[in-house]
């Protein structure tokens, strides 16, 4: 029958004891990582909402404004010269916002904003919602 010495006891002890020192602060940072990308995400999905409902409000201030054009007796061809360039500066607008959050978001985190655009920003967050909803 094999015998274990007590210089090979201690030898496997002191194996063991690396090893689980090792694994523990590996799990611990794999761990960290794993928290952290799920943070940045949710605080990505949340920034993108949070845009979806400002633009549902400045819709509602087009409707507004228009309100007020039409109240003001404005030719049908004024109004529309107004809503034209109210599209262009909001489609603009939505853009530049989702290009600044892209290109401003450290290098290590870009792979985690998978779009490039407003419509792909909001396929992003809806399809997330979806996912969160299915659980």
């Amino acid at each position: 029958m094999y015998e274990v010495t007590m210089e090979e006891l201690t030898i496997f002890v002191a194996l063991g004891f690396c090893c689980g020192v090792f694994i523990s602060v590996f799990l611990s940072r794999f761990f960290e990582v794993v928290h952290l990308h799920r943070m940045v995400q949710e605080t990505v999905i949340h920034l993108i909402w949070m845009l979806a409902k400002m633009t549902e409000d400045i819709y509602f201030l087009r409707q507004l404004k228009r309100s007020a054009m039409e109240e003001a007796q404005l030719t049908p061809e004024q109004i529309k010269v107004f809503e034209e360039t109210d599209d262009k500066f909001l489609t603009n607008w939505k853009d530049t916002v989702i290009l600044s959050l892209v290109s401003r978001s450290p290098r290590h985190f870009r792979g985690m904003l998978p779009f490039k655009s407003w419509n792909q920003a909001i396929s992003f967050m809806n399809e997330t919602f979806r996912e969160e909803r299915a659980k």
